[in-house]
């Protein structure tokens, strides 16, 4: 990993919001796991998801959205932007939910991935991930997964 700063930020304002919008234009080599539209994002934070952005220095890397439910901590994301990939980042992004995790004081850790995406199936097995044997439907087909912490 180079030595650049990288931090995560709660996208709250008008602005926040756009940035991790536009950062699409050059974030996505194919399909990605959410259609990113303006109103899709206003859409997952109406229904209670939480909005970040990894990023380094003012570049976007990668926007996360996190959703307490109960007793249970709602975790998906979008692919790491081209010329972050392979740096660890997934493993950081993984490490940042269990820290929101055990600071909101959830049992389980949940996280949605796509069901063709053989990278993050591997990362979630990695990272003590089960599979639930649930799947949910919408614009794409999205694989449930659990942790205990």
């Amino acid at each position: 990993m180079s030595d650049k700063k990288f931090t995560f930020k709660e996208c709250k304002t008008e602005s926040e919001i756009n940035d991790i919008y536009n950062f699409n234009v050059q974030a996505f080599a194919d399909s990605h796991d959410f259609a990113w539209t303006a109103d899709n994002i206003k859409n997952e934070l109406e229904n209670g998801w939480i909005l970040y952005a990894l990023k380094s220095n003012k570049d976007v890397i990668c926007a996360l959205f996190v959703k307490r439910e109960k007793n249970m901590l709602l975790t998906k994301n979008t692919p790491i932007k081209m010329n972050y990939q392979g740096q660890g980042h997934s493993h950081t992004i993984k490490e940042f939910y269990e820290s929101i995790a055990r600071k909101a004081g959830v049992k389980e850790l949940y996280n949605y991935s796509p069901v063709d995406n053989f990278r993050m199936i591997s990362l979630n097995e990695g990272h003590g991930y089960k599979k639930t044997g649930k799947t949910l439907s919408g614009n794409q087909e999205l694989i449930e997964w659990v942790k205990t912490v």
